[in-house]
């Protein structure tokens, strides 16, 4: 009884990430109100996520880094890297959970949150074999 319900717990779990297809796909959220932007980039093997790294960029299209928010004052420049810092674990709990949809907001990294979300389902959607 128990290996059925574990075939059948597998099966359900894995069906809406079958459809992903192997390879490397990007995606891109809009611009946020500052027109910062982030990018999201997964690797897909065996039909699951092995990997993904979240980038975010500022508008002039650098990379936000260790330089993010330093022009805003010392509390708002540890802001800043506090939220940057926080934000490299929606990449990490994507590959863990396989679904987007279950990778949290952290507080302090919400509008990054908001930009990951964009971003990976437009990854995901490419990985479908959309656009």
């Amino acid at each position: 009884m128990s290996v059925c319900l574990l075939v059948a717990l597998t099966a359900c779990g894995g069906t809406s990430q079958s459809k992903l297809q192997d390879g490397t796909y990007e995606g891109q959220s809009t611009p946020d109100s500052r027109g910062g932007y982030g990018i999201v980039k997964i690797e897909v093997k065996d039909g699951k996520i092995e990997s993904a790294e979240f980038l975010q960029y500022n508008a002039d299209g650098s990379l936000k880094d260790e330089s993010y928010g330093k022009d805003s004052g010392e509390e708002n420049y540890k802001k800043a890297q506090a939220a940057l810092e926080a934000s490299k674990q929606y990449a990490e709990k994507l590959v863990e959970t396989q679904d987007v949809e279950k990778v949290d907001s952290i507080t302090g990294a919400t509008s990054s949150w908001k930009a990951f979300q964009e971003a990976a389902k437009d990854a995901l959607a490419k990985a479908k074999g959309g656009k």
